[in-house]
C-alpha cells in the first residue's frame, strides 16, 4: 500500500543497453507486466560525463531514441511504460533507481553462454543481484549478436514502435546530434554518415566534396529531409549534407521534418496542436515537451516575463525569455539529471512544473533559487511515475 492507503502500482525496471541482443528483454518485460499488472521503467545508463548540460550528444540522442521506440511498443500493448536516461556507474544507478522507485522486479541481460556463475561473477548483473532490494531476472541474449549497429534504421525502429501516424512539422532548425539514423541507407553508412573508405565510390566522393565546399563557402544548399520518431531524426534525403555538417562540427541544420507518432499515444494530437499554437505565437521552435499542458504553462511564463520587462512584442519577449531563463534552466536540469525523477518528462516539462510551483509558492525567488527550492520540496520519487502520467 502507498502512504495514502491506495494500492501501490508495481514497477518493473528493465535495464537496456543499445545492442540488438538486449531487445530480448522487452517481450519478457511485457509478459511479466501483464501478469503482475505492473508499469515498466526502461533505464539506460550512459557513461559518466556522457550527458553534457549544454548540448545533446549523439550518444545521448541514440539512447533516448532507442528507449522511445520500445516505450511506444509497450504502451501500444496497453502497458504503461516510460524511459529514463542516467549517467554514472551502471550497477550503482540500477540499484539506486530500484530503491527510489520501490521496484518490484529488475530485468537484466547477460552475455552468458554456458556457465552462468563463471560468466556473471564480477559483472554488472552480479553486482546488481547481490545488492538489489528486489528479485533480479537475468535474460540470455538470442545468439551471439552483441554488436552495435552503426546507424539506426528508421523502418526497424518504426516496426518496434507499432502503428504510426504521420504529421508534417514543416521547416525547422534541428540539432545535428539528434540525427541518429537513415530511412534507407542505415546499413551502408557509418556514424559519420559516410560509407567505409573501402566502399567509397568516385562519384560519391565527388558529390561529397562538392557539398563540403558549398558548406565551407556558405553557399545556400537545399534543405535536408528527415523523419522524426521519438527523440531522433532519420535522414530521408541529404546524407552528404549531414556528413559535411558532422565533419565541420556544425551544431544545427535546417530541415523539412515529418514526424511519426505512435497511434497508441493518446496525447499525440493534443500535443501536436499545443506545440503548433505555441510556436506560432512565440516563434520558438526549440522547445520540445512530452505533455501538451506544458506549452500552456510556458506561454503563461513568457507572458509574465513580457509584462515584467515591459516589452510590447511577444515574440521578442519569447526569444529573450528563452535565452535568459529557459536555456540556463534547461542546462541546470540536465546537469542535475532532474527529469529522472519524473519518467516521461523532458526538460521542458520539468521547467513548466517549476514555473507553476514558483508562481504558486514563491514568485519573488530568482530562478536558480526557485529550482533549488522546487527540488527540495518534491516528495520522495517513488510516486513520481504517477505524477508523470498526469503531466
Amino acid at each position: 500500500m502507498s502512504d495514502d492507503g491506495l494500492p501501490r502500482t508495481r514497477t518493473i525496471l528493465v535495464a537496456l543497453d543499445l545492442t540488438p541482443a538486449g531487445e530480448v528483454k522487452i517481450p519478457v518485460a511485457e509478459e511479466y507486466a501483464r501478469a503482475l499488472d505492473a508499469d515498466v521503467l526502461l533505464l539506460h545508463v550512459l557513461r559518466p560525463g556522457d550527458i553534457d548540460p549544454a548540448t545533446v550528444s549523439s550518444t545521448e540522442a541514440q539512447a533516448r531514441t532507442y528507449l522511445d521506440t520500445f516505450g511506444a511498443r509497450l504502451r501500444g500493448a496497453g502497458i504503461h511504460a516510460e524511459g529514463v536516461i542516467r549517467s554514472g556507474a551502471i550497477s550503482g544507478i540500477i540499484i539506486e533507481e530500484a530503491l527510489i522507485r520501490d521496484v518490484f522486479l529488475i530485468i537484466l541481460g547477460t552475455n552468458t553462454r554456458r556457465v552462468l556463475s563463471r560468466a556473471v561473477l564480477g559483472s554488472v548483473a552480479d553486482q546488481v543481484a547481490r545488492a538489489a532490494p528486489c528479485p533480479v531476472m537475468l535474460v540470455h541474449p538470442q545468439g551471439d549478436k552483441l554488436e552495435r549497429q552503426q546507424l539506426r534504421c528508421f523502418h526497424q525502429d518504426a516496426e518496434r514502435a507499432g502503428v504510426l501516424v504521420q504529421r508534417d512539422l514543416g521547416v525547422r532548425t534541428i540539432e545535428v546530434a539528434r540525427i541518429v539514423g537513415s530511412v534507407d541507407r542505415c546499413l551502408e553508412l557509418g556514424l559519420d554518415f559516410r560509407p567505409p573508405e573501402r566502399r567509397r565510390r568516385r562519384q560519391d566522393e565527388q558529390r561529397f566534396d562538392h557539398v563540403r565546399r558549398a558548406v565551407d563557402a556558405g553557399t545556400g544548399m537545399p534543405l535536408i529531409e528527415v523523419y522524426k520518431l521519438g527523440f531522433g531524426y532519420y535522414v530521408l534525403d541529404g546524407h552528404h549534407r549531414v556528413a559535411a555538417a558532422l565533419e565541420r562540427g556544425q551544431i544545427e541544420i535546417d530541415a523539412h521534418v515529418v514526424e511519426y507518432v505512435p497511434f497508441a499515444d493518446a496525447e499525440a494530437s493534443e500535443r501536436f496542436a499545443a506545440r503548433h499554437a505555441f510556436e506560432h505565437t512565440t516563434g520558438l521552435t526549440e522547445v520540445g515537451a512530452s505533455h501538451p499542458a506544458t506549452y500552456t504553462v510556458l506561454l503563461e511564463a513568457i507572458e509574465r516575463f513580457r509584462a515584467e520587462q515591459h516589452l510590447d512584442d511577444l515574440q521578442r519577449a519569447a526569444r529573450r525569455w528563452f535565452m535568459e531563463i529557459y536555456r540556463p534552466l534547461w542546462e541546470a536540469v540536465r546537469a542535475r539529471q532532474l527529469t529522472a525523477a519524473f519518467p516521461g518528462d523532458r526538460s521542458a516539462d520539468l521547467i513548466a512544473r517549476l514555473a507553476s510551483w514558483r508562481e504558486d509558492e514563491a514568485p519573488d525567488l530568482d530562478w536558480p533559487t526557485a529550482l533549488d527550492r522546487f527540488v527540495d520540496a518534491q516528495t520522495p520519487t517513488g510516486n513520481s511515475s504517477a505524477s508523470s502520467r498526469n503531466g
